[in-house]
């Protein structure tokens, strides 16, 4: 679960950090909902959810489907990660762990990747770019380019992780720029 999160923060950032003819620096928040699906010792699950991401590092997840899980609640503000499980009706609060704390480790290496790659830049522009390897070893396949407005954004992604592939994540209903309240991140 928590190596789904980093890619999908990922994700976020890499729509960030590349996407499209408009500046992404005029991108401040996102809005989107994902379809997952992941594979694990022979078990295949799927699960469905929106997310919300405000720049710098707030990031909310609404879990849709399975029935079991939904109306759970995940929200990311810096580093503290809070959870709401409709089952139990608590909100609990933890500090980031340290596997979690690869998620910063990721945005930071996406929002440099422009100084570090220019190569990688210009072939997700024409559509060329098939693979992105993150620095802890994360393998992470684009597929379906398509414009929403003014910008270039990925609908999916094949996540591998020491060859196997761990998830496909399938993104639809992109809106880019929505008004999310600070309020949203906070449960209570």
């Amino acid at each position: 679960m928590i190596k789904i999160f980093k890619v999908i923060l990922f994700i976020s950032y890499a729509v960030f950090s590349y996407a499209g003819t408009k500046s992404l620096t005029d991108i401040k928040s996102l809005k989107a909902q994902i379809e997952e699906t992941t594979f694990l010792n022979n078990d295949i699950k799927k699960s469905t959810y929106n997310l919300k991401f405000v720049k710098p590092n707030k990031f909310r997840k609404d879990v849709l489907t399975p029935e079991l899980n939904k109306g759970e609640i995940y929200t990311y503000i810096g580093n503290e990660k809070s959870v709401y499980l409709p089952f139990f009706a608590q909100v609990t609060k933890e500090n980031i762990d340290l596997e979690e704390n690869d998620i910063m480790g990721a945005i930071n290496y996406l929002l440099n990747i422009e100084k570090k790659d220019p190569n990688f830049v210009k072939e997700y522009y024409e559509k060329k770019v098939k693979f992105l390897k993150l620095e802890n070893g994360v393998k992470i396949e684009i597929e379906n380019l398509k414009n929403v407005g003014e910008y270039l954004l990925p609908f999916t992604f094949h996540i591998y992780e020491g060859g196997s592939k761990v998830a496909t994540l399938n993104i639809d209903n992109y809106t880019i720029n929505p008004k999310i309240a600070d309020s949203e991140f906070i449960l209570k």
